[in-house]
């Protein structure tokens, strides 16, 4: 038994050994190449290093140059302000509507969570016209508002049902007790549920975080130059007659750069929030 326990411990290792080195050879590959001139890029020798790292490149990505036309400065300050707004606005309004739709048991509010989860498997293209009708009434196409307001329509749903599937394993004591000492709905949520379901605001955080950073197809709908995204400007970078991938590798990892610090930031209390939701379901 002690043979054969050695055995799969030794398997395990080395099956985990070689999806580690997998999955950092793409990432190995984007650094390496971000430090190498154009001459080298050109050879193709992927994955030799640099002779001369030249940190220059994310100079020339974030700013612009001659060989790469479209600086990421921009693009990456209009994602960010997207991004962290939607994930805020959308935590905050997804958590107020999970905790009713998780306490509230009458028909209005059944058809209602319902209504919620079928508009969480909705496309983009098929609400795409509808949302750009209703930018355009409003006055907010072409704005960040605009892509604001979009995707909060997208991902309020979705931190709806996460939100109020984690309130479900709250007892229900808890705020029995608070209530009885006169505490209102509005105080107990903010100051008994809101504190216990941090994990879970987290993890919806970072959920809704990287879906608007990483999203393509309705930036790239309603944006102008004044409000474009990362994803398109990156996209964008294809159509020139030169590309210099040296310079497209480390316009790729400054974009994702933000999201991981967001990650890195938060990736602790996403595993609890992860861990509970397992627990409690």
């Amino acid at each position: 038994m002690k043979s054969k326990s050695s055995t799969l411990k030794i398997i395990v290792f080395v099956v985990l050994i070689m999806l580690t080195c997998a999955y950092l050879l793409p990432i190995y590959v984007m650094v390496n190449n971000s430090l190498k001139t154009l001459p080298e890029i050109t050879q193709r020798t992927y994955l030799s290093f640099p002779k001369l790292p030249q940190f220059k490149n994310y100079a020339d990505a974030l700013f612009g140059s001659r060989d790469f036309l479209i600086p990421m400065k921009k693009p990456i300050i209009n994602s960010t302000i997207i991004t962290v707004a939607v994930t805020l606005m959308a935590c905050f309004f997804g958590g107020l509507g999970g905790y009713y739709l998780s306490r509230t048991k009458t028909t209005f509010a059944q058809v209602i969570f319902i209504l919620v989860g079928i508009a969480l498997y909705l496309p983009y293209q098929a609400v795409i016209i509808p949302l750009t009708t209703i930018t355009a009434k409003t006055g907010l196409i072409n704005s960040h508002l605009g892509l604001i307001v979009c995707y909060l329509i997208i991902n309020i749903p979705l931190a709806s049902v996460l939100m109020g599937t984690f309130f479900l394993g709250i007892p229900r004591e808890l705020e029995e007790a608070a209530e009885a000492d006169g505490a209102s709905k509005i105080q107990i949520f903010f100051n008994i549920v809101v504190p216990i379901s941090l994990p879970a605001y987290a993890s919806v955080g970072i959920i809704i975080f990287t879906q608007v950073w990483n999203e393509f197809f309705i930036a790239l709908t309603l944006i102008t130059p004044r409000t474009q995204t990362v994803q398109v400007a990156m996209a964008m970078t294809q159509g020139s007659t030169i590309s210099p991938y040296n310079l497209q590798m480390a316009a790729s990892l400054l974009t994702v750069a933000i999201p991981l610090l967001f990650f890195l930031f938060l990736g602790r209390y996403f595993i609890r929030g992860i861990l509970a939701g397992a627990l409690k379901g």
